[in-house]
């Protein structure tokens, strides 16, 4: 095109397009073949022509420079204007195609790209064709514009980029993906490759996904294939996945069930065979033994291969014999015995029980807080620099020695005590909430206690973010600590708003009624951890949390009551013995939280060879959310004597309400019509009179305080009560006596987390009238709720005459026991008793010397199924006709 214009300058211009000299040839060859990425360039980018109204040099070396710098961050260049101007003419814009194909065949690119940069008013528009000589008649074209000529940097790296993505496709992939995986997610080993579509091609890179997939554990071969493709380089990550997990056994179990073993696998069958996972298991099978105080355990995994696909892994354990720790030594402690530092210890050496207790076996994770107790001894013993190094554990044929290295320091006595700060009462008063003053030594646990002292004091008077900071000053000859406690009172906190939770059944005023703090009140703790007991005590939740919580306002909290309710409803049975029924079965079903009102509702049964009692309750125990409480009963009762049969039925109308303190005051009205029959004409002259009493209308009054932490398995508190019930008079009926009963129950921690309790009982019944005294009113002793050893109901005067046991108008037993945890957290106690008492006839003393006496022990245990006892107990003075030993059961549960 260009030669046959018929100029002077224009064919020679012409003939340096065609005829490119062979030097220029090479400098454009090494212009674009330099190592690295360009290297790898297939394109010759061209200056771009600029058409505008006015062109300056400024300007073009602008444009240059941002098309250089946009192909240079994509690893290529451009061809220097000055060149390019020798290849075409740039006053005959654009190139002709066969100017453009000239110029690929003569530098060796396969593409040529070649652009006009033009500028209207303020707007500048970018335009590249490039002229693929393998496709030469569809040349591709690529646009770009900005508003602004200040945007040509922008508007030169977005169409560079356009270009690049078309011409240098081959040096970028294009998609990756995983080919033979049928088990493993194509995600997951997508998330193992760091490469993705659209990165530059890098061999090395890949090299490197591989390897992370392989180390996912899943494959026997991990190979990469790459492809051209016209977006660019396609690579597919072939995998070969290993066999899977058909099958899961074990071989040489004998202490441990496979059920134990599969908690601690970290393989699944149906999984991809992962033999890290295998090991992995493998080793936790061990430790697992080790806990268990196999200590030689050995176990080999043997992987088979029934298919090529699958893999069966068997466990084959050498299980060895249980290790034990034959003893315990300490070295450096010049200031304490070895015995006393065994007692903080919960590691302990094999004793006699150790077969069914496992002490004596090592468990990393206790005797690492045995390092722990014992630092926390020796701090507490005035040692606050002592250190305790890492146990030493030494194994010796069949037996492990522990060994505690010690560092105890120097011991510092208390010096001066001191109180500053914000003091809401006079120093002396929070002088005296402190034990530190009365230690010879430094504790630190009695310090911290203190600390709790004084903040709990400041909460109770609403400073519930007040805060104690001990400054401790050794003194300068040493031996001694100077303790100053800054108190930081904080603000006056109230309570904005009290949220309950967790309540599915219960309503919100049972446990609203029960709250000891109110909106809008001071914040109170104390009034928080009775709000905690109260609830407790209503045995409704398995779990309750009373806790603060900051609001917005830093001088106000909520107090959130989070629940976890249990079933309420409840039976029971229980087995005794009687000298007239021989086998007696007692049985309760109940429900102590009816309809979520907390009233409790029960139906009783006691059936024995000749007897039956039944009995219907309904309690409200907070009668229109007040203090008071109420409750009906109705029952009705048969039993065969040997000289009579008596039947009752009745009912009884009962209240209760706060009397002062932590007094409770119970009242009570009853009616009952009993009939006897069956009568022996040798009967006992009290029995025959009971005839003629059978309606008893009676009132009766108790007093009740229980302080106990809980209702059953009490560990400390007391329960004391005084009951008097009058019968006949202006209530009318047939009965007329005034009895009177007083109990009283305490129970006390003992050493070794032992409990003593003691609960003494006294009664009397008097005569109103003559003869107006129902056999049936006296008192009987003798069982498992009385005095054990004896037979239910066998401690009772005896009529001379007949030999019938006619009950007594005075009685007084007494129980104590220790009670000792055995396994705590399983709930089982075992107790060793001692009871005494005594049922006196009318016309004996209170000092007679016939008293009941037995002494024996029993086993508690709070048992799936409820509270359960055995007692077996001991007649220390057994008369002609009654047993030396007793076995009494009880046990109930919950629905």
């Amino acid at each position: 095109m260009f030669i046959s214009r018929n100029t002077s300058t224009r064919p020679a211009r012409a003939r340096r397009v065609r005829f490119f000299p062979v030097a220029l040839l090479f400098v454009i060859a090494v212009l674009f073949h330099l190592p690295g990425n360009a290297a790898e360039q297939n394109t010759a980018f061209l200056p771009l022509h600029i058409v505008a109204p006015q062109v300056d040099e400024g300007f073009a070396a602008r444009l240059d420079d941002e098309l250089a710098a946009a192909l240079a961050a994509n690893g290529l260049q451009m061809v220097d204007r000055s060149q390019a101007e020798q290849l075409v003419d740039y006053r005959r814009w654009p190139p002709a195609a066969e100017v453009l194909e000239a110029v690929a065949k003569q530098t060796g690119f396969v593409n040529v790209a070649a652009g006009t940069a033009t500028v209207i008013g303020n707007r500048i528009s970018i335009d590249i064709k490039v002229f693929d000589l393998l496709n030469p008649e569809n040349p591709r074209y690529f646009f770009q514009e900005a508003p602004s000529v200040t945007d040509l940097s922008s508007v030169i790296t977005d169409v560079v980029g356009q270009v690049v993505a078309y011409t240098e496709r081959s040096r970028f992939i294009a998609s990756i993906a995983p080919e033979g995986n049928k088990i493993i997610d194509s995600g997951a080993i997508l998330r193992k490759i760091s490469s993705t579509a659209g990165d530059p091609y890098d061999p090395a890179a890949l090299r490197e996904d591989l390897k992370s997939i392989y180390a996912m554990g899943f494959f026997d071969d991990v190979q990469i294939d790459v492809t051209d493709g016209q977006q660019g380089k396609q690579v597919i990550f072939r995998v070969v996945e290993k066999p899977t997990v058909s099958s899961i056994t074990f071989s040489g179990l004998a202490e441990l069930e496979e059920k134990d073993l599969q908690e601690v696998l970290t393989i699944k069958e149906n999984s991809i065979l992962n033999p890290t996972a295998v090991n992995a298991t493998a080793e936790a099978i061990k430790a697992l033994y080790r806990t268990k105080g196999f200590y030689n355990t050995e176990v080999t995994a043997d992987i088979t291969y029934p298919t090529p696909t699958t893999a069966a892994v068997k466990f084959v354990v050498d299980e060895g014999e249980k290790i034990f720790i034959k003893e315990i030594t300490f070295q450096g402690n010049d200031s304490f015995d070895d015995d006393d530092l065994e007692d903080v210890l919960e590691t302990t050496t094999k004793g006699w029980f150790s077969w069914l207790t496992d002490s004596g076996l090592l468990n990393r994770d206790i005797l690492n807080q045995d390092t722990a107790r014992i630092v926390a001894f020796y701090h507490n013993n005035g040692f606050l620099e002592a250190r305790v190094g890492e146990p030493v554990v030494n194994q010796e044929g069949k037996w492990l020695h522990v060994t505690f290295v010690i560092e105890e320091g120097p011991r510092f006595k208390v010096g001066t005590v001191d109180i500053a700060g914000d003091l809401i009462t006079d120093e002396q008063t929070l002088l005296e909430l402190l034990s530190i003053r009365d230690e010879e030594f430094l504790s630190r646990k009695t310090l911290r206690d203190d600390i709790i002292k004084i903040t709990d004091y400041y909460s109770e008077f609403g400073y519930a973010f007040a805060e104690v900071r001990p400054d401790i000053n050794k003194s300068a000859g040493g031996g001694r600590v100077d303790i100053t406690l800054n108190i930081y009172r904080g603000d006056l906190v109230y309570i904005n708003r009290i949220i309950i939770k967790g309540n599915s059944r219960t309503r919100d005023n049972v446990i609203r009624r029960d709250i000891q703090v109110i909106e809008g009140g001071v914040f109170n703790a104390k009034e928080l951890r009775a709000t905690s007991q109260k609830l407790q005590r209503l045995d409704f939740f398995e779990e309750i949390n009373v806790n603060p919580e900051p609001t917005l306002e830093p001088d106000k909290m909520n107090v959130v009551v989070d629940v976890t309710e249990k079933s309420t409803g409840q039976f029971s049975i229980g087995a005794g013995y009687s000298s007239v029924d021989d086998v007696i079965v007692m049985g309760e079903i109940s429900e102590n939280n009816l309809l979520g009102l907390g009233h409790r509702l029960a139906l009783s049964a006691n059936i024995g060879g000749s007897s039956s009692r039944y009995n219907l309750s309904w309690t409200n125990p907070r009668l229109n959310d007040t203090e008071i409480s109420m409750g009906i009963d109705l029952f009705d009762w048969e039993r065969e004597y040997d000289d009579y049969t008596k039947e009752s039925i009745g009912g009884a109308l009962r209240f209760g309400h706060p009397f002062w303190g932590k007094w409770r005051m119970y009242e009570s009205y009853s009616y009952s019509d009993s009939t006897l029959t069956d009568v022996s004409e040798d009967a006992s002259y009290i029995i025959r009179e009971s005839q003629n009493v059978p309606v008893t209308s009676a009132v009766r009054v108790a007093f009740v305080r229980d302080t106990r932490d809980r209702l059953f398995g009490a560990t400390e508190g007391s329960r004391n009560s005084i009951g008097v019930q009058y019968a006949g008079g202006p209530l009318a009926g047939d009965a007329q006596f005034t009895a009177v009963e007083l109990e009283s129950s305490w129970y006390v921690p003992a050493p070794f987390g032992t409990i003593f309790h003691i609960l003494g009982s006294v009664g009397q019944v008097w005569e109103n009238e003559t003869d107006k005294l129902p056999v049936y009113e006296r008192f009987y002793l003798g069982g498992i709720n009385t005095i054990r050893g004896y037979k239910y109901g066998k401690v009772s005067p005896i009529d001379p005459e007949t030999g019938d046991r006619i009950g007594g108008d005075r009685m007084w037993y007494v129980n104590t026991e220790l009670v000792i945890p055995v396994f705590k957290e399983q709930g089982v106690y075992g107790v060793v008793f001692f009871d005494i008492g005594d049922s006196i006839a009318e016309d004996e003393d209170w000092t007679t010397n016939e008293v009941a006496k037995a002494t024996g022990v029993e086993f508690r245990w709070l048992s799936p199924l409820g509270p359960f006892r055995l007692v077996w107990g001991y007649n220390l003075d057994p008369k002609n006709d009654e047993p030396e030993t007793v076995w009494d059961f009880s046990i109930g549960g919950q629905f």
